[in-house]
């Protein structure tokens, strides 16, 4: 699904406390099939505009090549190798030079570590996670923290 396939939404762009926001890409970002999850270019660019940081990490590598391909590499800041464990303590030495603010991951143990939006690996036609997450960071950029790692929350 494309983004000019996909249902409209409101993207919100909402100005507050600037993010440092980390997306994973095998089933987060993109798809099994290869395609684009639903409003990712629009979710990105209104990250952008609201004055957030992105980052796009994978436990299998810099995910540069995939981020030109779908558009959103004018989008990130930066590219790393995430740690798979030992979340905090691999940091340093896979380069990456700060803790993320929020991160958005289909594995719980990331989003447990960091904070974040837990997201499911599999989107349906009308997936409207993105969106989600815009929200969640929106709201974390105005009022605070949303989900605090260790923090048992459910995906919606």
């Amino acid at each position: 699904m494309t983004d000019q396939d996909e249902p409209q939404r409101e993207i919100k762009v909402v100005r507050g406390k600037a993010l440092n926001v980390f997306f994973d890409v095998d089933n987060t970002l993109i798809m099994w099939n290869g395609h684009l999850r639903n409003h990712a270019h629009d979710v990105f660019a209104a990250l952008k505009e609201a004055g957030h940081t992105i980052y796009v990490w994978s436990g299998v590598g810099i995910r540069r090549w995939d981020m030109k391909r779908h558009n959103l590499d004018e989008f990130v800041t930066d590219y790393f190798v995430k740690p798979l464990e030992k979340h905090h303590e691999k940091l340093d030495a896979l380069g990456v030079p700060m803790v993320p603010d929020f991160v958005i991951d289909d594995h719980k143990t990331v989003v447990d570590a960091f904070g974040g939006y837990h997201i499911p690996d599999m989107a349906h036609a009308d997936d409207d996670h993105l969106i989600r997450v815009l929200d969640k960071i929106n709201e974390m950029a105005t009022l605070g923290d949303v989900e605090e790692p260790g923090e048992d929350v459910p995906v919606a």
